[in-house]
C-alpha cells in the first residue's frame, strides 16, 4: 500500500511540475506578437507660405514609408515602389517607420503613387501593398441658361 501511494504521489507531482513547466514555457510566447509590416502613404499638393515667390509656391510630394505595427522585430525589410527604387531596410523593430520613398517636385498635377514591402519572416500580408493617388472626379457644373441644362 505505501509503495503505490509512493508511485502515485510522484506520479501526480510529476504531471503537476510539466504541467507548471509548459504554462511558464508558454507565456512568452502568447505575450509577444509576431512582427507585422504596413504600408503607409500618400500624394499631397502643397501651397507656400504667403511672400515665397509664385515659381516656388506650389510643390508634389509623393511617399511611401513601411511601419512594423507587431510586437517583435522584422529582419529583411524592402520597400518597392512600383516602376521606381527599392528600399532595404535591413531590420525593423516593433513600431519603428522606414525612411521614405519620396519625391518632390514644382507645380501641382495629377499622380500616384503604388508600391509594396515584404520581411524575411511570414506574416499578415494585407497590408503590405498601397496605393495614393490625387485625382478626384469633378463634373461641370450645370449651365441654368442652357436649353438642354447642361
Amino acid at each position: 500500500m505505501n509503495k503505490k501511494l509512493t508511485r502515485g504521489l510522484a506520479a501526480v507531482v510529476s504531471a503537476c511540475a510539466i504541467g507548471a513547466g509548459t504554462v511558464v514555457a508558454a507565456a512568452p510566447a502568447q505575450a509577444d506578437t509576431p512582427a507585422d509590416l504596413a504600408l503607409l502613404g500618400g500624394v499631397d499638393c502643397n501651397f507656400g507660405k504667403p511672400g515665397v515667390p509664385w515659381k516656388d509656391a506650389w510643390s508634389m510630394h509623393r511617399w511611401m514609408v513601411v511601419k512594423n505595427v507587431g510586437g517583435t522585430t522584422m529582419p529583411g525589410v524592402t520597400l518597392q515602389e512600383i516602376n521606381g527604387p527599392a528600399l532595404n531596410i535591413g531590420d525593423l523593430k516593433p513600431g519603428q517607420t522606414s525612411k521614405a520613398i519620396e519625391t518632390t517636385w514644382f507645380g501641382c498635377f495629377p499622380t500616384s503613387i503604388a508600391g509594396y514591402t515584404w520581411g524575411a519572416n511570414a506574416e499578415n500580408l494585407s497590408n503590405n501593398y498601397g496605393f495614393w493617388w490625387n485625382v478626384r472626379k469633378l463634373d461641370q457644373p450645370t449651365n441654368p441658361n442652357s436649353p438642354s441644362g447642361s
